[in-house]
């Protein structure tokens, strides 16, 4: 799935910096601690930077449910615990929260309410800190694949 994305981005008649800005910025919005709002927030800034809808939503969806949420998440809250100084466990209670949740009832809202130091904080600044390091990565070597594939385009092109 992901490579076939991949193959659509190189494909792109935006400038090489262009994709490569809107896949980081996928990137970034990917490792943002903001789940369930991920695609609402590539659309918007989609619509509000002119960006092109398919690089964005490439970066995006390298968080997926299916393969990346939970090694994403996990490592969102070891990072944000090793930050702030924290255990890299999870307490109890934050680890019976997050394996059996009920996102419907207000009772497990408040219950998560109660324990976000043990375990929003940690997972917001470990997210927000893997958004910035991934995103900054993602540009340099999106930019560099492209301008190679564009190059290899040309010389066949010539051939």
């Amino acid at each position: 799935m992901f490579r076939q994305a991949f193959r659509r981005l190189l494909a792109i008649d935006d400038s090489p910096e262009r994709t490569a800005l809107a896949f980081s910025v996928g990137v970034f919005i990917a490792f943002s601690p903001f789940l369930g709002l991920h695609t609402l927030l590539a659309t918007v800034l989609a619509f509000a930077f002119r960006f092109n809808k398919l690089a964005i939503y490439t970066g995006t969806f390298v968080n997926n449910p299916f393969l990346t949420l939970v090694p994403i998440v996990l490592a969102s809250y070891a990072v944000g615990a090793f930050l702030l100084g924290r255990p890299l466990s999870l307490p109890a209670e934050g680890m019976k929260l997050l394996s059996d949740p009920h996102l419907l009832t207000a009772s497990y809202w408040h219950q998560l309410l109660s324990h976000w130091r043990d375990v929003l904080l940690p997972f917001a600044v470990g997210g927000t800190a893997l958004s910035v390091v991934c995103s900054l990565a993602a540009y340099p070597v999106t930019l560099r694949l492209l301008r190679a594939h564009r190059r290899r385009k040309a010389v066949d092109r010539e051939s």
